[in-house]
């Protein structure tokens, strides 16, 4: 197991310097990846918790885009406002944590939010803390939000099953809190 370790070490150093590689070292870095076993890779394609999550998730925010389409948000800012109005005023620390995003990647979303009137970005308790709260607007927003996220949860429930679909997501839950320190 070290030996396949450090010779796949040594193949991604190969692969991230092959534009420097010369021409022998390069047929020697060729003939190695050509011995990759397909079998491997199709483990890989079928089983890889990363690809199979990533996959269904943009499958699902697809789905719920068509639901909110008429509302002007994406399914991530719907979550967003979800978040803001359960929260009454969380920090952009707290928020990012809670959706398991980096702060500089939330900062980003809320700013389209702020930008837009939904939300309002407030300073803390001290200078370093931000608070997000929505605003009138963003409420209203929400308010006519609802209806279509309704539908697209129901029309999941129907096609995947209700009970189904609550076990998964308890999963996924669960799954996020086992991987939250590794």
């Amino acid at each position: 197991m070290i030996i396949q370790s450090a010779f796949a070490l040594l193949c991604l150093r190969a692969h991230q310097n092959a534009s420097r590689l010369d021409d022998a070292d390069k047929r020697v870095y060729a003939r190695i990846m050509a011995s990759l076993d397909s079998t491997d890779v199709k483990l890989c394609a079928q089983n890889c918790a990363a690809g199979n999550i990533r996959r269904a998730s943009r499958a699902i925010t697809r789905l719920y885009g068509q639901f909110l389409a008429a509302t002007g948000l994406e399914p991530t800012q719907y979550s967003l406002l979800v978040a803001c109005s359960l929260t009454g005023g969380a920090t952009v620390s707290k928020l990012a944590e809670a959706f398991v995003l980096e702060r500089s990647a939330l900062a980003r979303n809320l700013a389209v939010l702020e930008k837009r009137g939904l939300v309002k970005v407030k300073s803390g308790d001290d200078r370093r803390t931000r608070k997000i709260a929505l605003t009138p607007f963003g409420e209203a927003t929400l308010a006519n939000a609802l209806p279509h996220w309704r539908e697209a949860q129901n029309a999941v429930e129907k096609k995947f099953g209700a009970e189904r679909l609550q076990k998964l997501i308890s999963e996924l839950r669960a799954l996020m809190e086992a991987t939250a320190n590794i």
